[in-house]
Formats: structure tokens, sequence, C-alpha cells
């Protein structure tokens, strides 16, 4: 969990870090408009590196640990996943890494257990836990399969016109689930249903003076 926070068109920018939800990619993006000679990569590790070194906020308690520094940016962004996508992908993201996590049912059937997990916590949160309640305290919000159509022009725009090169630096997969799978899926997720990080929009120009 992380606010990225950097200075683009002479307007502070904040970016809350969703993991599971193109932020590696979004990353990327911001460090091509930042830096003339840069990392070709952003691996998810050197942020400081990539964005400079007063740019990172990294707290482990997740939003409300960032909540005060984020509300001072200017251009607030969000980018969420679908709920039920977000926690199968984070699923199979750390089967990747954690060979013990080998059983989609068991998982759903104790997502609470497997929380503890700080690896596990990290990628397979609610879109909630990471952004926040309340969608409207942005002033930018784009769901994730909108990056390169609407957040990547966005961001061109506001760095002045420079081009970025499109990367995805990590795919996600469909995956097949059972519709017992979405069910418990959906359950678990309920809170971004609830709170609008499904289909929510915000249909913002950039002021005529950006």
């Amino acid at each position: 969990m992380a606010l990225v926070r950097v200075t683009l068109g002479g307007k502070r920018l904040g970016y809350v870090r969703n993991n599971k939800a193109g932020s590696t990619t979004i990353i990327n993006y911001l460090g091509q408009l930042l830096w003339d000679e840069k990392p070709t990569t952003y691996s998810g590790t050197n942020v400081q590196d990539f964005c400079g070194k007063d740019s990172y906020i990294g707290r482990e308690k997740g939003f409300e640990a960032y909540h005060k520094e984020l509300k001072e940016c200017e251009i607030r962004i969000a980018v969420y996943r679908d709920p039920i996508d977000k926690i199968i992908g984070g699923f199979y993201y750390c089967q990747e890494f954690k060979p013990h996590l080998n059983d989609l049912d068991l998982f759903l059937d104790n997502y609470q257990h497997y929380l503890k997990d700080n690896y596990i916590r990290i990628h397979c949160r609610t879109n909630t836990a990471m952004l926040g309640p309340d969608p409207s305290i942005y002033t930018h919000v784009w769901n994730m399969n909108e990056i390169d159509t609407h957040l990547l022009p966005f961001l061109e725009q506001l760095g002045g016109g420079k081009k970025i090169q499109k990367t995805r630096l990590r795919d996600h997969p469909s995956r097949v689930i059972t519709q017992a799978q979405k069910a418990k899926a959906k359950e678990i997720m309920a809170v971004d249903y609830d709170n609008g990080w499904c289909d929510y929009r915000i249909q913002m120009l950039i002021p005529d003076e950006m």
C-alpha cells in the first residue's frame, strides 16, 4: 500500500497504488514522464529510484495511513479493478511465490486466515482497503481496463505532450471459475460493491489552466 506523489504540469499529482490493478504499469508511465534517462522497467521495488526519492510514501496500514498527504494533492488518481477479478487475480499471482497456495476454494473459504500472510494481504485486499471507502475524494477514477485508453493520454497531456511508451509489465489473464467460486469471491469483496468500486465513473476533463 502506498501513495506516489509527483509533479506534472505544475500540479501535484497523487496516485494511490492499488496492487493487482495495473499499478506496475502506471508507475512505469509516471517514470517515463519524469525522466529522460530512467530504468528501463519498474521492478516493483525501486519506486523511489524510478519516480524520485521523495515521491513514495509506503505504509502497511493501508489507505488511512496516507489519507492526509493525498488530500494535499491537486490531482488525485485512483484505478480500481473489478472486485472478483481482483481477488482471483491476486490469488493466482501469489500462487507463483507461495507454493502452498494451491486451492482456490480453500483460499476463499479461509480468506481472513490467509490475509495473515503479509504478501498475500498486499495482493488480495479489496479495492476499498487500498483506495478508501469513498471514490468521490479522487478527482479522476478509472477501471484498470482504461489505463491505456484514458489514463495514458491524460498523463501525456499533463506531461506537456510527452509520449509514453505503452508497456504491459505484467499480464492479467482471464481465469475460468465456477459459479460457486464467483459467489464466494463476491461475498468477500462485498464492501467494494457497497462503496461503488465496481463501476464507478468520474467524467473529468483537465481544467483549461493545466
